[in-house]
């Protein structure tokens, strides 16, 4: 009898001997603060990468499946125009690499355009400034710009955003901008570390989300992921397709119509075609 009872003793003192090693204080079990100063959890998503922080603002995964158009861009005769250097939906970088897979399935969410950091950055069309800021790794520096339908000649609204720019552009939310207006400078911010490495990639990365409205909200840790209401996120070579009432109808088209002609701007600063409401974000050089 006395064996039990001190069995039964033995095995209550050993289980709370371990519920005292396992219990872990209620502080140090709280989130701490995110980046700035926010008190917001970092996700997975953000610790997790190619040696390097990531920014949960700058993957732009929205509810939308990210497919190719198999849209091609045909510019003026007698110019030369920096040409796409990763497409749309791509699986790789400009430079062969493939894309990391946790991302919109290892997609490409926009274009990328390589260039010399200080280029000088066009509107692609007239519109507003609607958000601007310094996101952080794969995002960098970024300016957002909302355009109406009047202004581009396209039956929706586009939303359009800029990233890895040189400098906080000299604009602020609300200000109009026009048709080739310079708005902002190629740069590497938000690439320097992990797959690029120490020296970075200067490029332009140009996303662009059409939607049925100009409502719109500003999300994320740095206020950089703009949700159009009902936006979703396409080509930026949808831009310059006329006689379709939206992306939907894009993958419809047969092949000789998804060779599209874009507008630009020349070193003069004049457009070419004249009247165009749509160019290409960079200057093209006289052949």
């Amino acid at each position: 009898m006395m064996t039990q009872f001190c069995r039964a003793a033995l095995l209550i003192f050993l289980a709370l001997l371990l519920t005292a090693s396992i219990t872990v204080p209620g502080k140090a079990q709280m989130g701490g603060l995110g980046r700035k100063g926010k008190g917001v959890e970092r996700s997975q998503a953000e610790t997790s990468s190619d040696d390097t922080t990531l920014s949960s603002d700058g993957i732009e995964q929205r509810d939308h499946e990210i497919t190719a158009t198999g849209l091609t861009g045909a510019f003026p005769k007698g110019f030369n125009c920096q040409a796409v250097a990763s497409p749309f939906a791509s699986p790789y970088r400009y430079d062969g690499s493939k894309r990391r897979s946790d991302r919109n399935s290892g997609l490409h969410g926009g274009i990328d355009l390589s260039l010399k950091e200080g280029t000088p950055l066009l509107a692609v069309a007239s519109g507003e400034v609607i958000a601007r800021g310094e996101g952080g790794q794969l995002e960098g520096i970024f300016l957002w710009l909302r355009h109406a339908p009047a202004d581009t000649g396209l039956p929706y609204w586009v939303f359009t955003k800029y990233q890895h720019l040189a400098t906080l552009p000299d604009l602020t939310e609300g200000d109009r901008v026009q048709l080739g207006q310079v708005i902002a400078l190629a740069g590497k911010t938000g690439t320097t570390g992990g797959h690029y490495g120490a020296t970075g990639y200067p490029h332009l990365h140009l996303s662009t989300f059409y939607g049925p409205s100009k409502e719109y909200t500003v999300k994320g840790m740095y206020s950089s992921m703009v949700h159009g209401q009902g936006a979703i996120p396409d080509d930026p070579l949808i831009l310059y397709l006329r006689g379709v009432n939206g992306p939907a109808q894009v993958r419809g088209l047969s092949e000789d119509r998804r060779k599209v002609d874009i507008a630009v701007v020349g070193e003069d600063g004049a457009v070419y075609p004249a009247g165009s409401t749509l160019v290409w974000p960079v200057r093209c050089e006289r052949k």
